[in-house]
C-alpha cells in the first residue's frame, strides 16, 4: 500500500507532465476502441443485410469469360451470364424465383437537375428479393419488363432532389439518361442504406429496357434464385450449376465461368473481410499507443533524473532496491492504467454517437474492452521498467552527492 501513496504522490507533484503523459495513452486506447467498434458495427451491419435476403437464396455472379465458338445450339458460348440463363432457371423445379440484375453509374436529369445514381436493370421479383416497399405509384410490370417498355421507379431521396424546385410532380414525369426518356410509374419508400448501396439514390427499370437502351450487350452483374424450401438448396445449387455448365458450352475439363454462393457462403466471405479490416484498422490505431508508451518512458527517465537525490536519500534511510523499482513501476503503470480506462470511456462514447450518426448497429465488445486494458497496462509496465530499474540500481552515495 505504502508504494501505492508515495507513486500517487510523486504524480500529484507534477500533476501537468503526469496529464499530457497520460493523453498520450488516452488517444492510443480511444484511437484502438473506435476502429474496433466500427470495424464490428460495419460487419454487424453487412450481416443483417444478407440475412435479409433470406437463408434459401442462392447469389449467381459471372466470373471470366473464355473464347469459344463452339458450343451447343442455342446456348450462351459468351460464357457469361445473360437474361436467357435467368430465364432457363426460372424452369427448374424448386425455385420461387429469378431475379437477374444489371446496373451502372450515370446521371438523370429532369429539365435542370441533374443527380448521378445508380441506375439498375432486374425484374418485379427485386421487389421480393430485396424486400423493397412502393411509397407513390407502383412498380414495373412482368408485361413492362418482358416488353421493354420505357418505366423507371425512383429511390426516395432521387426523386425529391431530382423534382426539388420545379412545378412537376414525378409521378408520370419523363426523366433522362444519357439520350433515352423513361416515364417515372414509382417512387419507393426511404430505406436507407443496404448491402448493394443506399437505394435512396437509386433508380430501377426492367433489365430488357437497360440493355436495349443504356448498356448494349446482354450480361448481367448477378442472378438471385430464391428457393421454395430451405432444405432444396443443395439439389437446386447442383441443378443450376449443371443446367448453366450446358448452356456455356462448359466441358468436364474446364472450370466455372460463373461462382454460386449461399447465404452462409456470402457471410462467411464478408465476415473474413470485415475482420481483416477492422485488425488492420485496429494494427494502425495500435501504434499511437506505443508512441504512448515511449512517452511514459521518456517522462519516466526524466523523473529519475530529477529525483536522484529523493532516491538516494530512501537507499540511506534502509529502502532497498525493489522499493525503489516498485514505485517507479506502479507510477508508470498508472499513467498508463488511467490513460487506458480514459481512452475506453471515450473511445465506447464516441462509437456510439458515431454509430447512430451513420445508422450502424452499436456493438459492445468486452473482448475488445479487456483486451485495449491489458494492452495499455502492459504498455506502461514494459515501457516503465527500463527506467524503474536504472533507478533501483543507483548507488546511495553517488544519489546524495547529486546536484
Amino acid at each position: 500500500m505504502k508504494y501505492f501513496v508515495m507513486a500517487f504522490e510523486a504524480l500529484f507533484i507534477n500533476k501537468l507532465r503526469a496529464f499530457l503523459t497520460t493523453l498520450g495513452m488516452i488517444i492510443g486506447v480511444f484511437s484502438v476502441i473506435v476502429m474496433i467498434g466500427l470495424g464490428q458495427a460495419s460487419q454487424a451491419y453487412i450481416t443483417d443485410q444478407v440475412k435479409g435476403l433470406g437463408a434459401g437464396v442462392l447469389i449467381i455472379t459471372p466470373g471470366n469469360p473464355k473464347s469459344q465458338t463452339n458450343g451447343p445450339p442455342g446456348v450462351n458460348t459468351a460464357k457469361t451470364l445473360v437474361l436467357e440463363d435467368a430465364e432457363a432457371l426460372e424452369r427448374l423445379p424448386g425455385i420461387r424465383y429469378v431475379s437477374p440484375n444489371v446496373f451502372l453509374q450515370n446521371m438523370v436529369s429532369f429539365e435542370r437537375n441533374a443527380l448521378p445514381a445508380a441506375v439498375l436493370g432486374s425484374t418485379p421479383n427485386i421487389v421480393e428479393a430485396r424486400g423493397f416497399k412502393v411509397g407513390q405509384g407502383r412498380f414495373f410490370t412482368d408485361q413492362e419488363a418482358r416488353t421493354a417498355s420505357q418505366v423507371i421507379v425512383l429511390g426516395h431521396k432521387l426523386a425529391q432532389d431530382l423534382f426539388a424546385d420545379t412545378l412537376h410532380r414525378p409521378l408520370g414525369s419523363r426523366v433522362r439518361i444519357g439520350s433515352q426518356r423513361y416515364r417515372v410509374i414509382g417512387i419507393l419508400q426511404e430505406q436507407g442504406s443496404g448491402l448493394f448501396g443506399s437505394v435512396d439514390d437509386q433508380a430501377f427499370m426492367p433489365t430488357k429496357t437497360f440493355q436495349n437502351t443504356l448498356k448494349a450487350g446482354k450480361g448481367l452483374n448477378s442472378l438471385f434464385l430464391k428457393v421454395t424450401e430451405e432444405d432444396l438448396l443443395p439439389v437446386v445449387e447442383a441443378r443450376a450449376r449443371t443446367l448453366l455448365r450446358y448452356r456455356h458450352g462448359l466441358r468436364e475439363s474446364e472450370e466455372d465461368d460463373f461462382k454460386i454462393q449461399t447465404q452462409a457462403e456470402l457471410l462467411e466471405t464478408v465476415s473474413m473481410i470485415t475482420r481483416v479490416f477492422t485488425f488492420l484498422l485496429a494494427g494502425i490505431a495500435a501504434i499511437s499507443l506505443i508512441v504512448g508508451g515511449i512517452g511514459i518512458m521518456n517522462i519516466m527517465l526524466v523523473s529519475v533524473t530529477e529525483r536522484t537525490r529523493e532516491i538516494g536519500v530512501r537507499k540511506a534511510v534502509g529502502a532497498n532496491r525493489q522499493d525503489i523499482l516498485m514505485q517507479f513501476l506502479i507510477e508508470s503503470a498508472t499513467i498508463s492504467l488511467t490513460g487506458g480506462t480514459l481512452g475506453i470511456v471515450l473511445g465506447l462514447g464516441i462509437t456510439r454517437i458515431a454509430t447512430q450518426a451513420i445508422n450502424l448497429p452499436f456493438v459492445f465488445s468486452p473482448l475488445a474492452v479487456v483486451g485495449a486494458f491489458a494492452f495499455s497496462a502492459g504498455v506502461g509496465i514494459f515501457f516503465g521498467l527500463y527506467p524503474a530499474n536504472k533507478a533501483s540500481r543507483l548507488d546511495p552515495v553517488e544519489a546524495l552527492r547529486y546536484e
